[in-house]
């Protein structure tokens, strides 16, 4: 239920932020949403307990450290949306110890966090090139967090099959 609720947050404020001008988005609003997320997917990775991080629910499938280690990766992909560089090499190893896969997605979200606080105002009007699109930089993060939210979806269900209740969703 509480995931519904987010999935309805976000769909509003991707509407609401489409529907008005890049001025009224501030980008302290950005990051406390961001703040709220990445509470949310680091709360989830820690809630499974370790026994279960190589779980997956259909051989298709990522395994669950996998599946938090590609939300890190992806954190990092994104790097120039908030003007940064994606480090070289990646801070993101194959590893399935608990600790370690925690350890990667807070610094991946931390990196991103560090990008959002240096934009300014006139930086989400900006027009940039996003995996082969020109869009506003304040699109693109609208895009970032979307996928973001769909990755918390997928490790939600991970944990729920396990009975293992997830983080608790954050307001924007």
């Amino acid at each position: 239920m509480k995931t519904t609720k987010l999935n309805w947050a976000v769909t509003l404020l991707f509407m609401a932020a489409l529907s008005v001008s890049n001025a009224q988005m501030k980008t302290e609003n950005l990051v406390t949403a961001w703040d709220s997320m990445a509470k949310m997917v680091i709360e989830t990775a820690k809630a499974m307990p370790e026994e279960h991080y190589m779980f997956k629910p259909t051989e298709d499938l990522r395994g669950f450290s996998d599946q938090i280690a590609h939300t890190s990766g992806a954190n990092y992909l994104f790097a120039s949306v908030v003007k940064l560089d994606r480090p070289d090499p990646s801070p993101v190893t194959d590893t399935k110890n608990k600790q370690e896969v925690i350890a990667q997605l807070e610094g991946s979200f931390a990196f991103i966090r560090e990008g959002m606080e240096k934009l300014q105002q006139e930086d989400l009007s900006e027009e940039i090139e996003f995996f082969g699109s020109k869009m506003s930089r304040l699109q693109s993060i609208l895009i970032m967090t979307s996928h973001l939210q769909r990755e918390q979806g997928k490790s939600t269900i991970y944990t729920r099959l396990k009975d293992v209740v997830p983080g608790p969703s954050g307001g924007w």
